[in-house]
């Protein structure tokens, strides 16, 4: 039975006929025409590709073997290379550019400057857009979700109470400003854990793994600043928060655990204005 031809997705779709300048891929009762650039090398009758169908300007499918930077329902950091009246369109990997129509721009987009964007499909379910308007398309059931699990995040705002993120593509997470111990940019991707699940279903993350990972972690952080440092740092018990933050990019709290245990293990030396290597 044929598979159903889904915009904005992968699909395996086999070669049913070699033509000039490409091939031809057999999709849903119709045929997909991918340039020869575009095919695998000894590309053959029965072979299946995996591609990427989006659509063309008057809608129609098209397959690519180019992996777009997001499919439908991804969020990814796009760059804007063009404003018009009627909306802006942002560079995906793909030949045509994504759509912002002006009612799914947060703020207006402005060409050169990159955005968090979904893409995602128009109200009739027809073509691929994109939108920066995320709050309409998070995903509010965090059911799947448990205290201390290791996310992907991709920071996309900064508020007064810390640095707004998506979490593993699909939920709304929040690292409050007490956690915030290096500079995060928007469009940056990191790891983190979740603290815990909020009423409203908001994900508070932080960036430093649990219990004894977490004072791992922080050891090889100071073992690397030790050493890039040539053996000492100016810090120590009573080095304030900020200071810790700025050279070494991790809490106090952190910072003494890590330190602690270097300490029992021999590996560091602790005076009253700073810390060397043991074997410096």
């Amino acid at each position: 039975m044929a598979q159903t031809l889904q915009i904005g997705r992968f699909h395996e779709l086999e070669v049913i006929e070699l033509v000039r300048g490409g091939v031809l891929l057999g999709a849903a009762g119709r045929e997909l025409f991918l340039p020869s650039h575009l095919a695998p090398t000894g590309v053959a009758i029965g072979h299946w590709i995996k591609v990427f169908i989006y659509a063309d300007r008057e809608g129609a499918p098209q397959a690519t073997t180019r992996a777009p930077a997001a499919a439908l329902g991804d969020i990814a950091y796009l760059p804007c290379v063009s404003v018009t009246r009627a909306g802006a369109y942002l560079s995906w990997g793909v030949p045509k550019d994504l759509y912002v129509p002006p009612d799914e721009q947060q703020t207006p987009l402005v060409e050169g400057n990159s955005y968090v964007a979904v893409v995602c499909l128009d109200r009739a379910g027809e073509r691929l857009i994109a939108s920066t308007c995320l709050h309409r398309h998070f995903d509010y059931a965090v059911e799947q979700v448990d205290p201390n699990d290791e996310v992907d995040l991709l920071v996309y705002g900064h508020i007064d109470a810390g640095v707004q993120v998506v979490v593993d593509q699909r939920h709304r997470g929040l690292i409050h400003q007490a956690d915030v111990h290096r500079p995060l940019a928007t469009g940056a991707e990191l790891r983190g854990y979740v603290r815990q699940i909020r009423e409203d279903n908001r994900l508070d993350i932080v960036l430093t793994r649990p219990g004894a990972g977490g004072i791992q972690d922080a050891r090889e952080v100071i073992l690397r600043a030790l050493k890039q440092a040539g053996g000492s740092l100016p810090l120590h018990d009573h080095s304030s928060p900020q200071e810790i933050s700025r050279a070494l990019g991790i809490s106090k709290k952190a910072f003494k655990r890590g330190a602690g245990s270097l300490y029992k293990a021999k590996r560091i030396v602790i005076h009253d204005e700073s810390i060397s290597l043991a074997d410096s």
